[in-house]
């Protein structure tokens, strides 16, 4: 009968069984460590792209959003304006051109678009995250919030513009708007306008009262607008130096 022989196992004592665990105890802990280690070399470059590419376009919006803000204060000043004249005064009493002067504001349009990629970005893939920092991902928040609600703002200045264009166009042949568009026109040749005299298609008090009323929710709505605006920048300005400060930022 044949005979098999086992091979003879070689037993291991403690130790030896302490220095196995303990060897990949540590590979796996030097695994993990590199990994986050990895992981936050690869964050930190991110943040800094994030925070740069930001700061970039919070500088181009404030620069935008300055310029702006004077002219829809002027604007709002002019429209205001007209009401006081429409409902202090016969339409005979005053030249055509001072009509036409103050009650073209009533459709002035002005939109700003803003350099939000980044931000949008930052909020609809999670790498709000990486600013770890609460005044940083806060100011972030706050700055979005504020767009936003400018934003919402444009939707009422949106309704109404169709309607003001008709009221205005029953009294004022724009024709006669082309030489004072421009809001740089000089103040000499805006007085010579406001003392000319030329036709207005219509002189019914009831035509301009309309027009005047439609104005006052548009002076209200711009004002809205613009207090929202004047928050997007102050919160701009803010979180460029928060930027500034926290990454070094130039």
């Amino acid at each position: 009968m044949e005979v098999h022989h086992h091979p003879k196992v070689e037993k291991k004592n403690l130790k030896e069984y302490f220095l196995e665990f303990l060897m990949i105890f540590l590979a796996v802990t030097m695994g993990f460590i590199a990994e986050n280690l990895r992981e936050h070399f690869t964050d930190g470059e991110l943040k800094e792209r994030y925070a740069q590419t930001l700061y970039e376009d919070l500088k181009e919006d404030t620069t935008l959003l300055d310029p702006i803000i004077r002219e829809k204060e002027f604007v709002i000043s002019k429209i205001d304006t007209f009401r006081m004249l429409v409902h202090t005064n016969a339409i005979d009493e005053l030249p055509a051109g001072t009509w036409t002067y103050f009650g073209r504001f009533g459709t002035r349009k002005v939109d700003i678009s803003l350099q939000d990629a980044t931000l949008q970005e930052l909020l609809s893939s999670g790498a709000l995250r990486l600013f770890q920092k609460h005044n940083v991902a806060y100011a972030i928040a706050q700055y979005d919030l504020a767009v936003q609600d400018m934003r919402d703002a444009y939707t009422f200045l949106n309704l109404l513009y169709s309607d003001l264009i008709k009221a205005r166009d029953k009294i004022f042949d724009t024709w006669y708007l082309d030489e004072i568009m421009n809001l740089n026109v000089s103040a000499e040749k805006i007085d010579s306008f406001k003392k000319k005299s030329f036709p207005l298609l219509s002189n019914k008090k009831e035509d301009f009262i309309q027009y005047a009323n439609l104005c006052q929710l548009e002076s209200f709505n711009l004002k809205m607008e613009l207090k929202r605006m004047q928050t997007v920048d102050k919160r701009a300005g803010n979180l460029l130096a928060l930027l500034k400060k926290e990454y070094q930022l130039k």
